[in-house]
């Protein structure tokens, strides 16, 4: 039987980067927060390869799911949950994630109101962690010292 250290992580080496799944709620969040991810991830492709998806306009609603969950999640090396804003979407991808025990970091601006099952999902799940940022210039170095050495 294959896992994931047998199976996948040796073909992400030999690939190059690995693969980043950025998770965030979009549907409710203020034009600026939008912004900041994309500045965050835009900063974290110099060290992965960023999965991309599909947004708010571009495809339909099963698009939507095939890309986010299909691909992106499903395919991920790891995943970034941007959990700042309230999301039943990004609780579906973090979900399937942790079934999945992909490696992953949850991450929140301080003072956001963050679900308790989040909070404990990073107390008893090893492949998840959780922390809160001040300011989303934070977040690659977050994402560097807890989330990549998960993957070693």
């Amino acid at each position: 039987m294959l896992t994931l250290s047998t199976k996948i992580l040796p073909m992400m080496y030999e690939i190059g980067k690995p693969t980043l799944y950025v998770g965030c709620g979009l549907t409710h969040a203020p034009a600026e927060f939008r912004d900041e991810v994309e500045t965050t991830k835009t900063e974290l492709a110099a060290e992965w390869e960023i999965m991309r998806f599909l947004g708010l306009k571009a495809g339909s609603a099963g698009d939507v799911y095939d890309q986010d969950i299909s691909e992106n999640v499903r395919g991920c090396d790891a995943f970034l949950a941007i959990a700042d804003n309230p999301a039943t979407g990004l609780g579906w991808e973090l979900g399937v994630a942790d079934e999945r025990e992909i490696p992953t970091l949850i991450v929140a601006r301080i003072g956001s109101s963050v679900s308790r099952l989040l909070l404990g999902a990073a107390e008893r799940r090893k492949h998840i962690n959780y922390h809160e940022y001040g300011d989303s210039s934070q977040i690659p170095t977050l994402v560097r010292e807890h989330l990549r050495p998960m993957l070693d």
